[in-house]
């Protein structure tokens, strides 16, 4: 390869590095931003100022008749995902209970910032779940308090948590 070649071709590569460190929802057709990068660094710092928490590991019992909430995607808790992401979640409501669609929520974090209007406007939400694609997530971690109940007015609450970034 002669050098005029193999100056474009690092050129390029640096406009291409420099593009992929914009902002993503601008390189992204067609994804959202789920949580912006001020959105991010609210939590981060409500996390950071936050009294310590005592931790146990007793597991909360399941509320009787409460309706099921599982995350089917990302399902590898702890592993770095890319953003844009999909996100999948299936619904399993008790015997004699319908999902009632829209009291599904999805709150952001230690400050619990509603997200649920925007994530409605790009995602899919039934009675048997939700899917949502091309979601745009600033890299780091990220707790989302994901909400729905029955037409019993029995009410689920499933926590995600999303890693997103490079692999380390």
């Amino acid at each position: 390869m002669n050098q005029p070649v193999r100056r474009h071709l690092a050129l390029a590569a640096v406009a291409l590095a420099m593009l992929w460190a914009g902002p993503v929802s601008a390189q992204v057709p067609g994804g959202f931003d789920l949580i912006t990068a001020a959105e991010a660094q609210q939590e981060a710092k409500a996390e950071r100022e936050a009294p310590p928490v005592i931790r146990s590991r007793q597991v909360p019992a399941p509320r009787p008749n409460a309706p099921g909430i599982r995350v089917l995607t990302p399902n590898a808790p702890g592993t770095p995902v890319a953003a844009p992401l999909r996100i999948e979640v299936a619904f399993t409501p008790t015997p004699g209970t319908r999902i009632v669609p829209s009291t599904f929520r999805v709150l952001y974090g230690l400050l619990k910032i509603d997200l649920t209007e925007r994530l409605r406007q790009h995602a899919t939400v039934t009675e048997s779940g939700v899917v949502v694609d091309r979601a745009v997530v600033p890299d780091g971690q990220h707790r989302l308090i994901l909400q729905v109940a029955d037409d019993q007015g029995n009410m689920a609450e499933q926590e995600l948590r999303i890693r997103v970034g490079a692999a380390s």
